[in-house]
């Protein structure tokens, strides 16, 4: 079987709670390796090591998207015996050289002892190890500072160790569902994406929520939304997306309100729309991709008239970051190609000419009633659709 060191680092700091945390960080990790074939999941202090009878590539490549996880290794498993670790650790380094080259090049042994019934330090295996490295390898040359090459070593207790050389970045974070429900307003756009990868990264385990205006929206901007769920959830075992028909509420407040407050407006009954499918599932907060003054809606006096819409808090993890530092982030978590198709989304329909950038939660209450919406809002819940994303059943997202 292959092996995995799993590491994390913000887990470390749960005091008491630590148990828990660790122990949600594994089922997230078993749930996403289930169809990889035979898997084992289980931890010592500080570690979580993963067996598996897997592709070893497909397994590093799934554990790169599940937050919680700071980093991790693919492992040899060792046992005390010095002079193994040393022979283990030779043929490690002879798998990755550069063959027929004389070029030196730096490297560096890292040893870390847990299992006190070894006599040698950390520091004195390290340079057992490095010794009989270097004696077979002529062309390493030890650079403690900035090396090319570092073998890392870890001797655990109950004769276990491993050696591994290189130490993959992972997530960070919390693992899902250690911080509570929420639900996101993804559109498409490039911001509401990244809004959402935050809070996953933040423990928070998120349901999508998307409102489509067909037929004034094409069918191509719901599969986009589609499509942007589906690569997102990569950083949870399961995932669940609203598609609301939106249509008749915003033909509804274009008839009926004041042009300059619709977008507003549209705003506004998205959060009541949600509050009624909130009666229906479990969330603790709403997620938005909005940023202070990006658009007309952003202003902070537009933002409180649509959060006076909703009865638990509004989350807007991306709220003092500018564009150009969202977009970056969306290429880092790869949904950034997905986002600029260009393929309009609900709140482009029935656009004021000028909008309002100043609103006052009062007068756009009153707007608002002037339109009938208790009825449209029943049926538009009724109306909504739900998908359903699950990690084990995607063999597609972890392709090599």
């Amino acid at each position: 079987m292959n092996t995995i060191v799993v590491r994390y680092s913000e887990l470390a700091l749960k005091g008491k709670n630590r148990n828990w945390f660790e122990d949600m960080l594994m089922k997230n990790i078993r749930k996403h390796l289930t169809n990889l074939g035979k898997t084992r999941v289980s931890k010592i202090y500080g570690r979580i090591i993963v067996e598996t009878e897997g592709s070893p590539n497909k397994t590093l490549t799934i554990l790169k998207y599940i937050p919680g996880i700071a980093n991790f290794s693919l492992a040899v498993p060792a046992n005390h015996d010095l002079e193994e670790i040393s022979k283990i650790g030779i043929e490690l380094c002879k798998k990755h050289l550069p063959e027929n080259t004389d070029t030196p090049i730096r490297f560096k042994v890292s040893a870390r002892r847990s299992a006190k019934e070894i006599p040698q330090n950390s520091q004195e295996i390290a340079m057992l190890v490095g010794g009989k490295v270097l004696e077979a390898f002529p062309q390493l040359k030890v650079d403690l500072t900035n090396p090319e090459m570092e073998l890392g070593i870890e001797i655990w207790s109950r004769e276990r160790s491993i050696l591994y050389l290189e130490k993959i970045q992972g997530q960070g974070g919390l693992p899902c569902g250690t911080s509570g429900p929420v639900m996101s307003f993804i559109s498409g756009g490039i911001d509401s994406p990244v809004a959402s990868w935050f809070m996953m990264k933040r423990g928070c385990k998120t349901t999508y929520i998307h409102f489509h205006s067909y037929p004034f929206i094409g069918e191509q901007s719901r599969q986009k939304v589609i499509d942007l769920v589906t690569h997102l959830s990569r950083f949870q075992p399961k995932s669940t997306l609203y598609v609301v028909p939106f249509a008749a509420i915003q033909k509804a407040i274009k008839e009926s309100c004041d042009e300059k407050n619709r977008t507003i407006l549209y705003r506004r009954l998205m959060f009541r729309i949600a509050e009624e499918l909130k009666k229906k599932i479990k969330i603790q907060a709403y997620v938005t991709g909005e940023a202070v003054g990006q658009v007309a809606s952003q202003t902070l006096e537009n933002l409180a008239c649509t959060q006076d819409a909703a009865s638990i808090p509004v989350l807007r993890p991306l709220i003092g970051m500018d564009k150009a530092e969202i977009t970056e982030l969306a290429k880092k978590i790869g949904t950034y190609e997905i986002s600029i198709q260009p393929f309009a989304d609900c709140c482009t329909v029935f656009q004021p000419r000028k909008p309002e950038i100043h609103g006052v939660v009062e007068e756009v209450r009153d707007d608002e009633g002037k339109a009938d919406l208790e009825a449209l809002i029943w049926e538009t819940v009724e109306k909504t659709e739900v998908l359903h994303f699950e990690t084990r059943v995607e063999n597609k997202f972890w392709e090599e």
